[in-house]
């Protein structure tokens, strides 16, 4: 009995440990010249009063100053959990800022923090909001006018097998990379571990659009299998592409059962292997359009859908970097835009082959010659 109370005992100071600070609301997003209140407490009693200093940064430093919002005076907090001290934050410059405290009295977390985001304008924030629903749902609607249009002429010769294969796995791994980070804990785990002030990438909409564009995909595989699909199979180069990159994520994965790598490290390597398809499988397509001389068969609405997605998304990156002075978003991350404008350039060229080049070809497949 005794052995169960100090275990007890000492989860319980362990836990605290965890976290000593309260702050209500974690976070505040405040426009320029204007003020916000939030409160600090502790999570539970402590002996005596503490004296805590405010501290300024970012996810990964932290500084003793910052131009951002007015600095903080030195507050007395204690000892006891239910009381508060009221700050007021007043914001003095746009940008990001991650306030966290320190104390000569108790070692205060590196994750105890709250967040301030001082922008230009709220409406611009509403803006934003908008325009990530409307391309949210551009981009869901537009994997269904090449199912529906496979489903009505029952014939795939327009469609690039290639395509459509690496697509599947695309979409497959983007769905694990989705589901680890937001339900495996241990994925987690790693993640604040090595991001301690870190917020999890992965929101709920992510792993729905993902898991929703995997089913998309595969139905429209399976398409390819039932319907007339002229002469055209998957090329060997496609094949090639499609076992290495499995074969990659299978020997990681048994590295990963045997310690060798984490499983965030692993669960990494899908997102890796998503961005490098995203960069390959538009080829394909545009290639057989070329060849056949012709866009019938692939439908024009699914590649309008998927500009006018792309479009907001990087509009909304913009917009983003612009309220909150964060250009580095964008071009401190150039793999991100440099994707989103590729993906972008390749619908460019599927309408302009769909309206120029091949406006006045037939209803007819062509077959490849």
């Amino acid at each position: 009995m005794n052995t169960l109370l100090v275990l007890f005992c000492f989860v319980n100071f362990s836990n605290a440990l965890d976290k000593i600070l309260v702050f209500e609301p974690n976070s505040l997003t405040i426009e320029i010249n204007k003020s916000d209140n939030l409160e600090v407490s502790l999570v539970d009693d402590i002996e005596n009063k503490i004296f805590l200093n405010f501290t300024y940064g970012d996810e990964n430093e932290e500084y003793l100053d910052t131009n951002i919002v007015e600095k903080l005076d030195p507050i007395e907090l204690g000892p006891f959990k239910n009381e508060s001290v009221k700050l007021k934050i007043n914001a003095r410059q746009v940008g990001h800022l991650v306030i966290g405290a320190k104390s000569n009295e108790i070692k205060i977390p590196f994750s105890d923090i709250f967040r301030v985001d001082v922008i230009h304008s709220h409406y611009i924030n509403i803006l934003i909001q908008i325009i990530g629903w409307v391309y949210f749902l551009a981009w869901s609607i537009s994997f269904y006018p090449q199912v529906i249009l496979n489903y009505r002429i029952k014939d795939v010769s327009g469609l690039s097998l290639d395509y459509i294969l690496l697509n599947i796995l695309g979409h497959s791994c983007y769905s694990v990379f989705n589901i680890s980070f937001y339900w495996i804990s241990q994925v987690q785990k790693e993640y604040f571990n090595k991001h301690p002030r870190g917020v999890n990438p992965v929101l709920l909409n992510d792993v729905f659009f993902s898991i929703h564009a995997a089913s998309i995909t595969l139905l429209t595989g399976i398409q390819c299998i039932v319907y007339k699909r002229s002469e055209h199979n998957v090329s060997t180069i496609a094949k090639i592409l499609f076992l290495t990159m499995v074969t990659i994520l299978l020997v990681t994965g048994i590295v990963c059962i045997f310690s060798g790598i984490s499983i965030l490290q692993y669960i990494y390597i899908f997102s890796y292997v998503k961005l490098a398809i995203t960069l390959m499988k538009y080829i394909p397509q545009a290639y057989i359009n070329y060849k056949r001389k012709s866009t019938v068969g692939w439908s024009i609405l699914n590649v309008l859908l998927d500009f006018v997605g792309g479009s907001l998304s990087l509009l909304q990156m913009f917009f983003l970097a612009y309220n909150y002075n964060d250009w580095t978003s964008i071009f401190g991350s150039p793999t991100k835009l440099g994707l989103g404008l590729f993906s972008i350039l390749f619908d460019l060229v599927f309408i302009f082959q769909h309206y120029v080049l091949y406006r006045n070809s037939t209803n007819e497949y062509s077959p490849i010659s």
